[in-house]
């Protein structure tokens, strides 16, 4: 891909991006309003349900803390060394075998094994682990967790598989909506990799797929010993998430975390037979949509609708990753009344500007959870020159409602232009446009 088609691609909107990238791979747009499919789900989720939480979930170091604390400590890799660079890797402070890692990396990306140190290419695992760093699955399949994990490297204590094993069983647990379901195993990377599905108890499965490499295995994988404790881990470690994948393994005496992944080969991969598509897509419950002003979120086994007519929209404007200014819209499904809007500078002082629709009769009051909102705004629009992020905000909750880049398309006034002038010199244009 020449660099002229790289950059049209990285400044399209994520919507637009993802059905590109959903065409390209199965000759069809995903169908965002009524999604059925495992794939189509997948895309779905990485567009609306933006749980800040994710980021630490993905930030493969800042998750240990997280799963110790859910699942105890003896459960986590040993953490050998942090480092921000991949020059300033303190090699003579490893052991003989270790594993070495970038923290924001998905799948074999920025992933180096040593198992002598005596024969270990030094070389060859800086330039990819540099390279990795250098990864971004934020911009490839707009993982939006991703862009928000500071990038370093970690060194974990290598888990010796067991005798005559080249390679770890990798067991990655489909989970949904807080519940194990099936299993992925993946055996002998380096050699003669197979994959196979299994459910809860141990039922080998037709499917194939969700990884590029998949295929039919040439021996099916024993039940893992520790069968139980999996299942017990991966539920713990996925409640209240609409879908994860949790990552084990097994050694003779422990199970260990892996990671957690949220979008399985970013929703793309080709599964076989192709029912199976759709038959684990029915299997995940999204948390939440958009459907002209109503929010349907799902709670545990608990629908909850929120169709009050009146419920403020809060609508954050950010720049460089820094609320300045909000407004908030109001009777927006009352149908007896205009739209109002009403501006407020980040510290919630009203201000007396009209942007296509007039203010409240009475002034929108602060929500008591006003200042966490305004950090969910703040990490959401991180590394965008223009972005406002929609939120709502009811018992206590915040919900996400969109982002939106153009606002109005940037054709509606402000009433007193001056605004426009104000908000114009908080957008800081990338230096390459300004000549």
């Amino acid at each position: 891909m020449n660099t002229i088609a790289r950059h049209i691609l990285s400044v399209l909107p994520d919507k637009l991006y993802l059905d590109l990238q959903f065409y390209n791979s199965f000759h069809r747009f995903p169908n965002w309003k009524s999604p059925k499919t495992f794939n189509e789900k997948i895309q779905w989720l990485k567009l609306y349900d933006r749980n800040p939480d994710y980021v630490k979930m993905v930030d493969k170091y800042a998750v240990k803390d997280i799963v110790a604390g859910i699942i105890g400590s003896e459960h986590v890799i040993p953490t050998l060394g942090v480092w921000n660079r991949a020059e300033d890797i303190e090699w003579e402070k490893l052991p003989n075998k270790f594993v070495l890692k970038t923290t924001h990396g998905g799948g074999n990306e920025g992933v180096v094994i040593c198992k002598d140190k005596m024969t270990f290419d030094r070389e060859g695992a800086l330039r990819k682990l540099t390279a990795g760093l250098k990864h971004d699955s934020s911009a490839y399949g707009r993982e939006w967790p991703y862009r928000f994990v500071k990038r370093r490297i970690i060194a974990e204590q290598y888990i010796d598989p067991a005798p005559n094993v080249s390679d770890l069983p990798d067991y990655k647990w489909y989970c949904f909506n807080g519940e194990p379901k099936y299993c992925q195993v993946i055996q002998d990377r380096s050699t003669k990799e197979t994959i196979d599905f299994f459910d809860v108890e141990w039922n080998h499965q037709e499917f194939v797929g969700l990884n590029p490499a998949a295929g039919p295995a040439a021996l099916q994988p024993t039940r893992p010993s520790k069968l139980e404790t999996h299942i017990r881990i991966a539920r713990m470690l996925s409640k209240d998430i609409p879908f994860s994948r949790i990552d084990l393994y097994e050694t003779g005496d422990n199970t260990y975390f892996g990671e957690v992944t949220l979008y399985p080969n970013s929703g793309l991969g080709v599964l076989t037979p192709e029912r199976y598509n759709e038959f684990l897509g029915q299997m995940i419950t999204l948390p939440g949509e958009k459907r002209g002003g109503v929010i349907i979120r799902q709670l545990q086994d608990k629908e909850l609708r929120i169709e009050y007519p009146d419920l403020p929209d809060y609508k954050f404007f950010c720049f460089d990753g820094e609320p300045k200014m909000l407004f908030v819209g109001t009777e927006r499904n009352n149908p007896n009344t205009e739209t109002r809007f009403d501006f407020f500078d980040i510290e919630y002082n009203h201000l007396d500007i009209l942007n296509g629709h007039p203010q409240a009769d009475s002034v929108p009051s602060r929500p008591d959870n006003y200042d966490e909102m305004v950090e969910c705004a703040r990490r959401l629009s991180e590394g965008y020159a223009f972005l406002r992020v929609d939120l709502y905000t009811l018992n206590g909750k915040i919900y996400f409602g969109e982002t939106t880049f153009f606002h109005h398309s940037g054709m509606v006034p402000f009433v007193p232009g001056k605004w426009d002038d104000i908000m114009g010199a908080w957008i800081k244009l990338p230096q390459k446009y300004n000549g």
